[in-house]
């Protein structure tokens, strides 16, 4: 491609088909730069889909420890209870 363009670049005169194959290929350079930044632009949307999930991610686990944290509260309540509880029907059985 190089060699025919450095040809065309010599003559004073471009036939027509050498018009006919430089358009085609201005056409093709439009096609691809045009699928270069439909590519790009979905990049952009999936990293900043990626970025989201691990805010997401990072969210949520904050959530899980202060549920894990509420959860083990109220287990430590429920045994202290229990105990209490226990130790209450002992007393009246003895």
């Amino acid at each position: 491609m190089k060699e025919r363009i450095e040809r065309l670049k010599k003559l004073t005169y471009i036939p027509q088909k050498e018009i006919a194959w430089l358009i085609e290929q201005a056409e093709l350079a439009v096609k691809q730069q045009e699928i270069i930044e439909e590519n790009k632009r979905q990049q952009d949307v999936t990293v900043h889909q990626f970025r989201q999930a691990q805010k997401d991610i990072q969210y949520l686990s904050g959530d899980r420890k202060r549920y894990k944290q509420a959860l083990e509260k109220i287990i430590t309540n429920l045994n202290f209870a229990i105990t209490v509880a226990q130790n209450e029907l002992e007393g009246d059985v003895k």
